[in-house]
């Protein structure tokens, strides 16, 4: 876990980004990223299922995916990667905690907590899967519905395999968790801003950034 990519990220969720930044915030972030190395349990199960095209499906559990930015996605893939991870209950408990008593801490954890949990992730993904391999997408972006989410679960068995369930307006709890996809094949596909639902009101791009890493 390299803790300067984490906290880079977090402060760009933080709108920090290119800015100076003071001691307060940095000494916050160093108690923070502490603390949530001490609290997470992160968790992460998977599944891997060879792709049909025409339409597009996810062989073996027979799920419909012939959207277009997962058919760009997913082309050349032959295989797909099923998984969801999580950061575990108690970082909702202490994100909770915060927000009556300090919510410039509970801010701070909130976007550490985020970029922890992509940094396990990606840590993860590299850990498991070789070769060549699409970015992890997950539903609720491109006009991929957040439904897929409770097909997803119940597949993956999340609820026994790593304490993960889906409430009925679709969030994940906990709240700090990542259902999504994986392509494993020769994915030309690069993430980019136009498949997001937030693409309107993204206080990135008026800054002329964006929220991800760049390829």
């Amino acid at each position: 876990m390299n803790f300067s990519n984490v906290k880079a990220q977090a402060l760009k969720y933080l709108g920090y980004q290119g800015q100076d930044i003071d001691q307060h915030i940095t000494s916050l972030i160093e108690e923070c990223y502490e603390e949530i190395q001490q609290t997470a349990a992160f968790k992460a199960t998977f599944q891997i299922f060879p792709l049909s095209y025409h339409p597009l499906t996810i062989e073996g559990c027979l799920i419909r995916i012939d959207y277009p930015v997962l058919k760009q996605i997913l082309t050349n893939c032959q295989e797909v990667v099923m998984i969801a991870c999580t950061l575990g209950i108690e970082i909702d408990r202490r994100l909770k905690y915060y927000s009556h008593i300090n919510m410039t801490k509970m801010t701070v954890f909130d976007a550490l907590a985020s970029s922890y949990l992509e940094a396990m992730c990606d840590d993860f993904e590299k850990k498991h899967f070789h070769g060549k391999r699409s970015f992890r997408f997950c539903p609720g972006y491109g006009q991929v519905p957040l439904e897929l989410n409770q097909q997803f679960a119940r597949i993956l068995d999340c609820s026994r395999q790593i304490g993960l369930t889906i409430q009925q307006n679709h969030i994940l709890l906990p709240q700090k968790s990542m259902i999504g996809l994986i392509g494993l094949g020769d994915s030309q596909a690069h993430k980019n801003c136009q498949d997001c639902i937030n693409i309107n009101h993204c206080n990135f791009r008026k800054k002329g950034q964006t929220c991800y890493k760049k390829d």
